[in-house]
């Protein structure tokens, strides 16, 4: 049976392994998130459909995955977004996002956005922002979709980065219009108490 114990916590990006030394004593050896999937990635596979059964939990950043979805957290920050050909420097939200891929490719995307980070109770709104379909999903269309290097935000800021379509917002009230709205969060703190609420916790999705 192959096993893998290791640790995590907030303060460092590494993550830690327990190894076993030739006498057999047991330490533990820092490697980074990219090296664990790898790693865990040559095990047995999960024999299941199911993109969420089975998440392994690490910190608050990658906040879990298995072999089919990652489940990535950011916080608030400066972020440039397109529409119509122009650039808007604004403040997106607290967000989380549900990444399904296979074979190195992002299949689909779930997101929501959130006021206060508490772990698996976190209470998830409404992801607000443009290019949104059904069920919290984002609408890629021919944005790239290729994960390079097992770098998974990389690949969803590259998704994020391409230009907006949609002309209009639906998860947040008080907006519609896309072209007012990133103009409003050029200049203006994100209006958390526009949010719209799921009825959800994190626990509840994963």
């Amino acid at each position: 049976m192959k096993q893998i114990i290791f640790r995590a916590d907030t303060i460092s990006e590494d993550i830690e392994v327990l190894k076993v030394d030739e006498n057999g004593n047991e330490y533990f050896s820092a490697i980074d998130i990219q090296s664990l999937m790898d790693k865990l990635k040559k095990m047995k596979p999960i024999a299941t459909d199911n993109k969420r059964q089975k998440l392994i939990f690490l910190d608050d950043q990658y906040i879990a995955f298995n072999d089919k979805c990652v489940v990535i957290n950011q916080q608030e920050h400066k972020r440039i977004v397109t529409y119509q050909n122009k650039a808007y420097n604004i403040l997106f939200p607290n967000s989380i996002y549900f990444i399904d891929y296979v074979d190195g490719k992002i299949k689909n995307i779930e997101a929501y956005s959130y006021k206060e980070y508490e772990g698996k109770e976190t209470e998830l709104f409404k992801y607000p922002m443009p290019n949104m379909l059904t069920e919290n999903r984002i609408c890629i269309g021919s944005a790239p979709r290729s994960i390079v290097n097992n770098d998974y935000v990389k690949a969803l800021e590259n998704i994020i980065f391409t230009q907006y379509t949609h002309s209009h917002v639906d998860n947040i009230k008080s907006f519609k219009e896309t072209i007012k709205y990133f103009e409003y969060l050029s200049s203006n703190k994100f209006p958390y108490d526009l949010l719209i609420s799921t009825g959800y916790k994190l626990k509840d999705i994963l």
